[in-house]
């Protein structure tokens, strides 16, 4: 009979919702097996903006972090994103002369592998390079088998294994609608000319019937990210081809004819799916729960979904201790994740919902931007604080 390794609690991802569960976990002292299908580094398709809860999970987890974080070499910082609504109207959030950064910029291949060399030795039993290929609920807990072979029965599983989630489809039999997610295309550009001073985040909104959103983010290797998506249901009912579409802004657009008229694209135009479906499928049930993109917290409007999921995976470490004391893994018992997940982040996403939906009036959202710009810029300082450090 094959052996079976046993465990409390079993992360089927490593990305930073799955590290930080781990990591919190180890902060109990919790030991628990960790999987991931790829090695360490790898990389992940991505914008690469870090903002907002990124920064507040590092400080939890390990003021050390935070500090490593600001001092490594692979990190840009930046105190200041703007938001061009159009080619005349900007709305800019800046961040005192006090503090650090408004937004960072990070390589997934570096990022994520920062976090995955702080998963402790100790308490975590990693199983990388191995993907989660079934799951089967038992009466005494969840059995995962991995691509090699290797069985693993747990009391808990935590899915912070992505968009695509095993955990998502197979035990909360999850469907992801279009409505609810976004499609992005991005590659990496060198020789990049006349960039926005002090490494600001530009931000724009391109419409094609329906607002695209067009990223260009400085990275600390001299290379540039550029990214363009939206909505996956409209650019699906429109056929819109994002690659025609970005290359076509590279080559007119008037912010960015001249910054890449002799720039070298150094990949190939690679896409991803971000998943904002926040309160609207189930996150938690009997012995599982689910972080990050799998549980669909990513912001609607701006996309972004690190740090909501580093955030989630310390909320969710704090109730699996509890639940691991009481011996309790019943969906009744994970309820309390569940409110702390909506206490979190229900004023933020929520309105990140109604922000992407509003937009797609272009002369309104215009409008009511113009109308209310100072006051945005002025109130955003505390958003920005009471979310982030």
């Amino acid at each position: 009979m094959d052996s079976i390794i046993k465990t409390d609690v079993c992360i089927i991802g490593a990305g930073p919702s799955g590290a930080a569960t781990s990591m919190q976990l180890a902060k109990s002292k919790i030991t628990h097996c960790i999987i991931d299908k790829a090695v360490f580094p790898r990389d992940k398709t991505c914008g690469d903006g870090l903002i907002l809860y990124a920064y507040k999970a590092m400080k939890l987890l390990d003021e050390s972090l935070f500090t490593d974080f600001l001092k490594s070499p692979k990190f840009l910082h930046s105190k200041t994103i703007n938001l061009h609504i159009n080619n005349n109207l900007k709305v800019s959030f800046k961040e005192t002369e006090d503090r650090e950064m408004v937004i960072s910029y990070a390589k997934r291949i570096d990022f994520d592998n920062f976090l995955v060399e702080r998963i402790s030795n100790t308490y975590a039993q990693k199983f990388f390079g191995n993907r989660a290929v079934s799951l089967q609920e038992q009466e005494n807990g969840i059995l995962i088998k991995l691509k090699d072979g290797t069985k693993i029965l747990a009391k808990m599983i935590v899915g912070a294994d992505g968009a695509q989630s095993i955990v998502s489809k197979k035990l909360a039999k999850n469907k992801i609608e279009n409505t609810l997610k976004s499609t992005f295309i991005s590659a990496y550009f060198s020789g990049v000319e006349n960039m926005v001073a002090n490494y600001e985040a530009e931000v724009r909104i391109i419409y094609k019937k329906v607002p695209l959103f067009f990223y260009v983010f400085p990275l600390a290797d001299g290379q540039v990210n550029v990214s363009l998506g939206g909505r996956t249901d409209q650019i699906t009912k429109l056929n819109i081809n994002l690659i025609d579409e970005i290359e076509h802004i590279l080559k007119t657009h008037p912010f960015a004819k001249n910054m890449f008229k002799n720039a070298k694209m150094e990949s190939k135009w690679r896409g991803w799916l971000i998943p904002f479906q926040f309160d609207k499928q189930k996150i938690i049930g009997n012995r599982f729960l689910l972080v990050g993109d799998a549980a669909g917290l990513a912001n609607a409007f701006y996309k972004e979904g690190v740090g909501t999921g580093m955030m989630s995976g310390i909320l969710a470490a704090n109730t699996i201790e509890k639940c691991i004391i009481a011996n309790d893994f019943s969906q009744k018992k994970l309820t309390e994740y569940k409110k702390n997940i909506q206490k979190e982040f229900k004023k933020l996403l929520r309105f990140s919902h109604y922000a992407l939906r509003f937009a797609r009036f272009k002369s309104l959202f215009s409008n009511m931007v113009t109308v209310f710009k100072k006051t945005i810029e002025r109130k955003s300082f505390k958003l920005i604080k009471n979310r982030s450090y």
